[in-house]
């Protein structure tokens, strides 16, 4: 689908479908031979073989929340194992890495500076931490006297491969039953992650009753949500680029000038420049028209995967609801992105990804230690069965 004329293109290098997490869940039963709908399996069977031919089907940090919600461990297990055997847990990269990005390129755009147009961060790789920090953090080989080279033993690199793959997939599943309590005595709080959402929720909540005893046009409502988001969530971004290229935000928009309102409109502008922050104002200003509606952790999660999903990935299966919502806004047509409305359309769709990931080669070079390398290893028994002998003492 083509960009529109202005925007920004942020799109993965490889051919990428971003599938909400009820899609996740939709494959994982037809995996298991519980398809909710008859036409399940010919879904699965076309997500699968794209992914052998090179597309990339990406998780991102909300998938790994919600997955972590999931309150029974065995169904955890099998939605992580259904995920990563089509995803081969390639994540997109953390929120703000790529925010930070989005936000340089909004200040260059307005302000001049940074001088020249920032380079576009790497936006596909594997893993958790990919996900939650924006690095790498692959498993190594250490020894009694520190880091040990695994080519130096024969067998271990490729066993280091799969190990890395079985313990992505582990972490994706989520600890059982039975190891949580030695994992909280190792610091493993995840509470603290539901309290920060709830926060979120709160302060969307909150706005709902001023916006009762305060009702506002629907511009007028789109600019107080985008100062909000600004102001809630990438505050911090904000400052902490302004303060590196010695810019006074104030003075940029000349604010506190003759014409208060020209001001506005170049900071309006200015947020709108960041394609996932834009996303994100459209959306909650749909919501938020919606009296009758309850925010939710759900609504923030989907909102947060939405925004960078639509941007970075060539096609994007959100939920009905959403669906609508980014059609309103036309996300997809702005950023030249395929928002399938049905999970039936998925397959027909894939061929011609599939045929573009062909053409674009190989690229496990960029993540070859969880590179898959054929079948992802999801079981122990096939992990431990590649354990190299260890050598013999000189």
């Amino acid at each position: 689908m083509p960009l529109a004329a202005d925007a920004l293109d942020l799109h993965s290098r490889r051919p990428s479908v971003y599938l909400d997490q009820w899609v996740w869940i939709r494959l994982a039963k037809a995996d298991r031979g519980k398809p909710r709908e008859a036409s399940d399996p010919a879904v699965l069977a076309a997500v699968r073989d794209a992914s052998a031919a090179g597309v990339v089907f990406p998780l991102s940090a909300t998938h790994y929340m919600e997955t972590s919600k999931v309150t029974s461990p065995r169904q955890r297990s099998d939605l992580a194992r259904t995920m990563a055997s089509i995803s081969r847990c390639r994540t997109l990269r953390s929120r703000r890495v790529l925010l930070r990005h989005q936000m340089l390129h909004a200040m260059h755009v307005s302000f001049g500076r940074p001088a020249f147009r920032p380079q576009p961060p790497e936006v596909l790789s594997a893993g958790l931490m990919w996900a939650f920090t924006g690095e790498p953090a692959p498993l190594t080989l250490h020894g009694p006297d520190g880091p040990v080279d695994p080519s130096a033993i024969p067998g271990m690199r490729e066993f280091l491969r799969k190990a890395n793959q079985f313990g992505e997939m582990r972490m994706l599943a989520g600890p059982a039953d039975h190891e949580v309590e030695d994992l909280r005595r190792r610091g493993y709080r995840p509470e603290e992650t539901t309290a920060v959402v709830s926060s979120r929720v709160d302060w969307e909540t909150t706005y709902v009753g001023l916006l009762a005893d305060d009702p506002v046009s629907r511009a007028e409502l789109r600019v107080r949500v985008q100062a909000r988001e600004i102001l809630h969530e990438h505050l911090d971004l904000l400052n902490e680029l302004l303060a590196e290229y010695r810019l006074n935000l104030g003075r940029e928009i000349g604010a506190g000038q003759a014409g208060s309102k020209s001001s506005r409109r170049r900071m309006i502008a200015f947020a709108d420049l960041m394609p996932s922050v834009r996303i994100a104002v459209d959306l909650k200003v749909e919501l938020f028209r919606n009296a009758a509606k309850t925010w939710t952790m759900n609504a923030i999660h989907d909102i947060d995967a939405l925004s960078m999903a639509v941007p970075y990935c060539h096609a994007v299966v959100p939920d009905s609801k959403m669906a609508n919502l980014l059609s309103r806004s036309q996300a997809g047509q702005r950023n030249g992105t395929l928002i399938v409305k049905s999970l039936t359309e998925l397959p027909d769709l894939l061929p011609g990804l599939a045929d573009q990931a062909r053409s674009a080669g190989d690229d496990t070079a960029r993540w070859d230690w969880a590179a898959s390398g054929g079948q992802y290893c999801l079981d122990e028994e096939d992990l431990l069965s590649d354990l190299p002998s260890r050598p013999p003492a000189a």
